[in-house]
């Protein structure tokens, strides 16, 4: 299977806690599907959140398709673990005796980097072997990352395990890993932010950071919630006006909040589009949908309405 032209095969999707990281991964993968690929969005959390949007339980390590060739799966150290040993190695007996004993397992869960490295190895396998040794083929793998923090030091992760000079398994494993992140065509980033102070704040952290992990910009930042399509360079839009002259005095409060809001988020996405000029390799790009649907949507229609949008942003651009 060969990757959509100019979209690497694995894309780490980055973004403070609560952005719309999920929201993003999900339509853009499903924008992949449509032009006939297949995608895995690759999550790490306590419960995998994709799958209930589509009405089906949340999903585990295994592969889940919740929409024609999108698929979910969620990282488990056990299972990871599992596989890495009994599908790849053929070492069962190892595994049942040594490494699934509680003292190993204490042992991995405590050392830093060692989770983190199964998660970074599980997505090498799943863009090398996995087609081979479990029938498991896909042409992009989206990363939903954790929140920012831990989700930024997944890039990290490979030059500092490098620098230990491991040798074995580990070392191996670390060499692979390495190699997946450095090559372009095979790994990049996005990160998806909001026009707020704190989302702002720490996307401009992020970027840098990702930037010196890959040796290379992100893709695009994604601006999700932009109000630039209501706003522009109005302060006080003609389309709200219109409302407020027409509106009954009790209302005329709420409707001076949306404007604050709306002129709020204006600034802060200048202000990051100001300091990230040409930070991006294919730019800064706004997506408004999620003010459009309101409250009353889904989230599954919220990821039907950004997947339009993320053709442009992420596709067309390439």
């Amino acid at each position: 299977m060969s990757p959509l032209h100019g979209l690497p095969r694995v894309l780490f999707v980055l973004g403070k806690g609560g952005v719309g990281r999920s929201t993003v991964a999900a339509a853009l993968g499903t924008t992949l599907a449509g032009r006939g690929k297949r995608v895995l969005v690759f999550q790490w959390a306590l419960s995998e959140a994709i799958a209930p949007w589509f009405g089906l339980p949340p999903a585990g390590i295994d592969p889940c398709e919740v929409a024609p060739c999108v698929y979910v799966a969620n990282f488990c150290l056990d299972d990871a673990l599992r596989m890495y040993f009994v599908q790849h190695l053929r070492l069962g007996a190892f595994y049942r005796h040594v490494v699934h004993g509680r003292a190993v397992r204490h042992l991995v869960e405590a050392a830093p980097g060692i989770a983190e490295m199964m998660f970074l190895g599980h997505v090498c396998w799943l863009t090398t072997l996995a087609e081979k040794e479990a029938a498991l083929a896909f042409d992009h793998v989206l990363v939903d990352t954790p929140a920012s923090g831990h989700g930024a030091s997944l890039l990290d992760l490979p030059a500092t395990l490098t620098a230990m000079h491991a040798s074995g398994l580990l070392g191996a494993e670390m060499a692979r890993v390495e190699q997946m992140m450095r090559d372009p065509t095979w790994t990049g980033a996005i990160v998806v932010s909001l026009p707020e102070e704190l989302a702002v704040e720490e996307t401009l952290e992020v970027v840098p950071r990702a930037t010196r992990s890959l040796g290379r910009p992100p893709l695009a930042v994604i601006v999700n919630r932009s109000a630039t399509r209501f706003v522009e360079d109005e302060m006080n839009p003609r389309w709200l006006q219109a409302l407020r002259d027409r509106a009954p005095p009790a209302i005329i409060a709420s409707l001076e909040g949306i404007q604050a809001d709306l002129v709020g988020r204006l600034r802060f996405e200048r202000d990051l589009r100001r300091e990230l000029q040409g930070a991006t390799q294919r730019g800064i790009f706004s997506l408004d949908e999620q003010l459009a649907v309101g409250p009353a949507g889904s989230e599954r229609g919220v990821v039907t309405a950004l997947a339009s949008s993320l053709e442009t942003v992420l596709v067309e651009t390439a």
